[in-house]
């Protein structure tokens, strides 16, 4: 018996979508701490569970990090999880580290997504 069309839809958006938050286009300057260097960067999207950053440095899966927003006297640790060709991905240590993030940059530098 063939699978319904629905089903296969359902499966297929579950597969394309395996975040467990919606993420938010931003454009915020950032800077990533690693080990004992400082790494100017751009938040691209953001989650109440991590980032997309453009601009760092290329780092193994695993790495501690540190994100530093300075313009709101944040930082919040995180790890690298993916290097990707517009970024490296973090995941925060915290949930919801990223909503705070998110809903600072609302009003301040949010881009059509």
């Amino acid at each position: 018996m063939p699978m319904p069309a629905f089903i296969r839809a359902w499966l297929t958006q579950m597969k394309l979508n395996r975040r467990r938050y919606d993420r938010r286009n931003v454009a915020c300057a950032v800077r990533l701490l690693v080990q004992d260097a400082g790494h100017d960067c751009l938040i691209r999207d953001v989650s109440p569970s991590g980032a997309l950053l453009s601009g760092a440095p290329v780092l193994p899966p695993g790495t501690p990090v540190i994100l530093e927003i300075p313009a709101v006297a944040l930082c919040a640790e995180a790890r690298v999880v993916r290097n990707l060709p517009a970024g490296i991905a973090i995941e925060f240590s915290r949930d919801g580290v990223g909503a705070i993030i998110a809903g600072w940059t609302q009003g301040q530098t949010p881009l059509a997504g």
